[in-house]
């Protein structure tokens, strides 16, 4: 068994034509987590006697079953089931799916350039939902929009896919063959089917726009290669676009943002920190496996910061969150973020699968461990219009973290989850009084950064 330098599929909705949120695990842990010792099973009930019961019952199923069956699909279904008992996160990948993973790590493939997730209509029919649309993409070029529905895929109903995974598989493929996917515009009742032809996609990390009077937004879509580079290059832009005025603040735009590369992530939180802490990784019983830290060479210190996440913010976006927020950097304003706070370490199979494991937990500068917990903003905004109350959930067909059966529960690892101002007794006193609680939040985030202010 070979290790293989990326991990973690950390995936909040799928991506056609678009990397999807992986995270690459820092040598030393998953060197670390590839030599961790395991205690050894009792004389009467060796790994041998397991492997022995399993094949007897393979055999007994090969032999005697009414109808012939796939030897190789049957043991990767056994698999499954091995990880099927541990978390969410924790999955075996067969052959084609360990390669669209490695795809997605590498950030160029075959694809029409959409972002969907799996929706459902209230009588159950599904759809795969529309959430992006990639610019100058097949998609972009055929008019799907974010809100259009695809209900079938060269002429089969998304219903006859077995997951969401089969749907992509099918969609992807080699640049410059043909797709045919049926298009619906929920909002105009309109249905058309459209042939794409498929492309190389390899989109920008980040997204510049100049707001004007020295501001400017860097959207992250995710967390790729080089997506450290373009940020300071987006930096650049910004900073050039303002003229005379001078650049006057940044909005760094993780919502929406499934992850990506931890080293990415790292490189991203320490554009903005002088020193200290970004994250910690932490394996069994807490010990500490890694560290990443700050470097003073090539920091924006001084430039005023705002993070934006979102519920669907998760993993490598809420490691860059947490480390700005500890930091008193960032003032991170939003909703809470997913909760996706656990390390996976990929061991690749003789036959090209791959099984992914959860083998550490991330924890903030703070030793706020991230997993269920996600990060709490610094103040909490809705996306509800005005003169609503700002509780609408932006993102109401994901499941946050916390909500799986098969979680990591954060209060099982001895360390806390370190809320911030959703928890203090002045938000708490304001109740239910919206205008009062948000006044609340901005004073203690105020607050919170004064101290770095006047260091200045």
């Amino acid at each position: 068994m070979s290790r293989v330098r990326t991990a973690s599929l950390c995936s909040l909705c799928l991506l056609v034509g678009f990397g999807l949120g992986a995270e690459a695990v820092r040598p030393a842990v998953a060197a670390q987590a590839e030599s961790a010792e395991v205690p050894p099973a009792p004389a009467s009930h060796s790994r041998y006697q397991k492997l022995d019961m399993f094949a007897r019952a393979l055999s007994i199923i090969e032999l005697h079953y009414v109808r012939p069956v796939d030897g190789e699909q049957l043991v990767y279904s056994a698999i499954r089931g091995l990880v099927a008992e541990l978390d969410p996160h924790s999955s075996f990948l067969a052959p084609a799916e360990a390669k669209i993973l490695r795809e997605d790590i590498e950030g160029a493939f075959g694809g029409v350039g959409m972002v969907v997730v799996l929706g459902r209509d209230p009588d159950g029919t599904r759809f795969l939902d529309v959430r992006d649309v990639i610019p100058d993409s097949p998609a972009d070029d055929a008019d799907i929009a974010t809100g259009h529905r695809v209900v079938k895929i060269d002429g089969r109903s998304i219903a006859q896919f077995p997951d969401l995974q089969r749907a992509i598989t099918t969609i992807r493929g080699e640049p410059g063959t043909s797709i045919k996917v049926t298009i619906e515009d929920p909002a105009k009742g309109i249905l058309r089917t459209v042939t794409l032809t498929r492309e190389l996609i390899d989109p920008p990390a980040v997204e510049v726009r100049t707001l004007g009077e020295g501001l400017g937004v860097l959207r992250l879509r995710d967390f790729p290669d080089d997506a450290t580079k373009e940020l300071h290059e987006g930096i650049h832009q910004l900073r050039k676009e303002a003229g005379k005025l001078g650049l006057r603040g940044i909005v760094l735009d993780l919502r929406d943002n499934g992850g990506g590369l931890l080293d990415e992530a790292i490189g991203i939180a320490d554009a903005f920190l002088v020193e200290g802490a970004i994250v910690r990784t932490r394996g069994r019983r807490g010990t500490v496996l890694d560290e990443a830290r700050a470097r003073r060479a090539g920091t924006e210190a001084d430039v005023p910061l705002v993070v934006l996440v979102n519920k669907a913010s998760a993993s490598a976006s809420e490691i860059v969150a947490g480390a700005l927020q500890d930091h008193g950097r960032a003032l991170v304003i939003g909703e809470r973020t997913y909760g996706k706070g656990s390390v996976q370490a990929p061991f690749e199979l003789d036959d090209g699968s791959l099984l992914k494991l959860t083998t550490a937990l991330y924890y903030t500068p703070n030793d706020r461990l991230i997993q269920a917990s996600g990060i709490t903003p610094d103040v909490h905004v809705g996306v509800s219009p005005p003169g609503t109350l700002p509780t609408q959930d932006s993102r109401p067909e994901i499941d946050p973290e916390r909500a799986s059966p098969r979680h990591l529960r954060p209060e099982d690892f001895g360390r806390g989850s370190g809320s911030l101002v959703d928890e203090s007794i002045a938000v708490r006193a304001a109740a239910d009084d919206v205008q009062l609680r948000t006044a609340v939040q901005h004073l203690l985030a105020w607050d919170r950064l004064r101290p770095r202010n006047r260091r200045r």
